[in-house]
């Protein structure tokens, strides 16, 4: 069983698990847990010489420092799907293609406490990314992990949402329109303009359709020189949305 916490330190935040017996840290060096388990959360304390703190990690600080392998979305994306998709607690999300689970981990943050991500991920190496992952997240048992492709002849199961990172969502939207429930909406991530026209044509007839990208631009916060950063990251995915009634 792991218990994270992100522990504090001069110019360095980082995911510790409490459950270890000893650290192991870059800039702090080893020591045992039992030193991180006696510190009040928030508070102050002498961490072998290092001033630290400890606080409950945020959704932030827990994808910042996930285990990286296939592409994850990025924070502006995460923000928006989470928001267009109107999920409550209680509610069921059916997610098809999780990667190294940042999107999950949002999802699951939002349907506690009773209710329920399933998310379908067929390739075992982001399979096992993934479950490290969540391991990290007090929400994980609200997640169940199906290794298998989300395909047409999967088993419908009734659900608020509907999650696609996959590289051909379009083949999904029958299927999709038995299993969401009515006024419940299909979000899919894409890279490419193709893509995004072939899903738009599939999605005839479905309400509320909608194409975003989002463009963020970090500032420079120097007091001296408050301005735009030289360098930004441009385009990560469009993001198409779309509601469905019986």
């Amino acid at each position: 069983m792991t218990e994270w916490r992100l522990l504090v330190t001069v110019g360095r935040t980082q995911l510790v698990d409490l459950a270890q017996e000893v650290q192991d840290l870059p800039g702090v060096g080893r020591f045992r847990s039992q030193l991180l388990r006696d510190a009040a959360t928030g508070e102050e304390f002498d961490l072998v010489g290092t001033p630290a703190r400890l606080l409950e990690p945020t959704l932030f600080d827990l994808v910042a420092d996930l285990e990286r392998g296939p592409q994850a979305i990025l924070p502006r994306d995460l923000a928006w799907i989470v928001w267009i998709l109107g999920l409550e607690p209680g509610d069921t999300v059916i997610e098809g293609g999780a990667g190294s689970g940042a999107l999950t981990l949002a999802l699951a943050r939002i349907v506690v406490p009773d209710g329920r991500v399933i998310s379908y991920e067929p390739r075992l190496s982001h399979r096992r990314i993934l479950e490290r992952n969540l391991q990290r997240s007090p929400h994980a048992a609200r997640v169940k992990v199906v290794p298998q492709e989300l395909t047409p002849d999967s088993e419908p199961a009734f659900c608020q949402a509907l999650v696609l990172d996959v590289p051909q969502p379009w083949e999904l939207v029958s299927w999709a329109t038995t299993t969401l429930e009515s006024g419940g909406r299909l979000v899919a991530y894409l890279p490419t303009t193709g893509q995004v026209m072939q899903l738009l044509a599939q999605l005839e007839g479905w309400s509320d359709q909608r194409v975003v990208e989002n463009i963020q631009r970090d500032w420079t916060t120097r007091s001296q020189a408050l301005r735009p950063q030289s360098r930004m990251q441009g385009h990560s995915g469009f993001i198409i949305s779309a509601r469905h009634y019986t």
